[in-house]
């Protein structure tokens, strides 16, 4: 059904699921779709190829077709009815024009515009529907959530990144410790944020969170154990695979991600550039945050690829012989999920909210710790019958944690909370 077929307060108890993003909102979507159980789903943009989006893009001469369609479907979700999706895109395409132009600040700001705008919509969107459940995101979910309590709604927050005053203490103790690489680091807003995460948080009914990590920084910032819920994240198993590797010989040590100190862009760099490996390269995929001031010192130790879209990123962990995330705050990075179903070795630090297992999949080091990143990258150069043998285990763990498997237990979580609300 569309939108306007929905008769005003008719309830008809399934899950609305809102975005403004992305994220992994879309296998969330998709996996309560699949259990009947997803009502709407409302986000920022979201593509439909039969769409008005769709036409225009094959209305376009050959040559900027494919690249408008290679955009756009960044945007879409295969099996996804787009009849599910309701779309607020103004607020989300200004927000992603700015920031695709560099405009950092203002991306910023509209950021935090987009999310309350928002937010403010779809509280008014519950009024309609009537679903048994609000499914909202961190930042952008008070408003909705508030409603939602005066309509009897119950309310699931994906917490999709640590409490952010986790985040503004790690960042506020990185400003000091690496100067030069302030100005990679996000601005992730004061004390309203702060207030804002907290608000969020208590007005939920439960809390998911994607790692260990996340869970305890919830905990650390007053949120009850038992509202909290772990629903670690998964990758696309088939499409990301071991395989065959350039015949050049170098030893590749692969980093995806903004060039930020926030995901430790500035230890991983020390540390390989200490080691001075002979026939080894150190690749660095993804956009650069900031005015790029603290890579200038180690512009000869990496090679830097820009991002890609996202089908286009298997060949790429299939070409590195390890992979490295040294980060310092995150939910439950997704490229770790990518790079083990590649059968990589993965060297990250516990901040990261990754499924790695120390000594099995790889090495889990300290955050800040250059030494013992550059430790653990020399160890895999030096025995490649350990490398081998890591990634096959790698390969192993991210086949336990299939989007499809996310999909099935997110079902699991939701359905019966859904069947008391109703």
């Amino acid at each position: 059904m569309r939108p306007n077929q929905w008769k005003t307060g008719q309830s008809h108890g399934g899950v609305v699921l809102a975005h403004p993003g992305t994220q992994h909102s879309y296998e969330t979507a998709l996996g309560l779709a699949e259990a009947g159980l997803l009502q709407r789903y409302v986000t920022g943009f979201y593509y439909d190829p039969d769409g008005v989006w769709g036409r225009a893009a094959r209305r376009l001469p050959n040559a900027w077709r494919a690249r408008a369609e290679r955009e756009l479907l960044r945007r879409h979700k295969p099996g996804l009815d787009p009849a599910m999706v309701e779309t607020l895109p103004a607020a989300e395409l200004a927000y992603v024009a700015t920031a695709r132009l560099g405009a950092v600040r203002a991306a910023n700001s509209l950021l935090a515009w987009r999310n309350h705008r928002f937010d403010g919509r779809v509280a008014r969107i519950l009024e309609r529907e009537r679903p048994a459940a609000i499914h909202g995101y961190n930042t952008c979910a008070l408003r909705m959530f508030r409603a939602a309590r005066a309509l009897g709604i119950l309310c699931i927050l994906d917490q999709s990144i640590a409490h952010i005053r986790t985040g503004l203490r790690l960042m506020e103790e990185e400003r000091s410790l690496t100067p030069q690489f302030a100005d990679s680091l996000p601005e992730m807003g004061g004390s309203a944020a702060v207030a804002q995460a907290d608000c969020e948080a208590r007005e939920a009914d439960r809390v998911l969170a994607p790692s260990e990590f996340v869970r305890q920084s919830l905990v650390e910032n007053g949120v009850a154990p038992e509202r909290i819920f772990l629903m670690p994240y998964g990758a696309e198993t088939e499409r990301f695979r071991p395989g065959p590797r350039r015949a050049d010989g170098v030893f590749r040590v692969l980093f995806v991600g903004h060039l930020s100190q926030r995901k430790g862009i500035g230890y991983l760099l020390e540390a390989f550039r200490s080691l001075k490996l002979p026939n080894a390269e150190l690749v660095l995929m993804g956009g650069l945050a900031g005015g790029g001031q603290g890579l200038a010192k180690y512009r000869d130790s990496f090679r830097h690829v820009a991002p890609v879209p996202h089908a286009e990123l298997p060949e790429y962990y299939q070409q590195a012989d390890i992979f490295v995330l040294p980060s310092l705050y995150e939910g439950s990075a997704l490229v770790i999920y990518e790079a083990l179903a590649s059968g990589l070795p993965v060297i990250t630090t516990p901040n990261s909210g990754s499924v790695v297992r120390d000594g099995m999949e790889g090495f889990v080091v300290p955050i800040r710790d250059a030494r013992a990143v550059a430790e653990k990258i020399a160890r895999l150069y030096e025995d490649r019958a350990l490398c081998q043998a890591t990634g096959a285990q790698a390969r192993r763990r991210a086949e336990e944690f299939p989007w499809s498997a996310y999909r099935r237990r997110l079902a699991e979580f939701i359905r019966p909370l859904v069947a008391g609300a109703r």
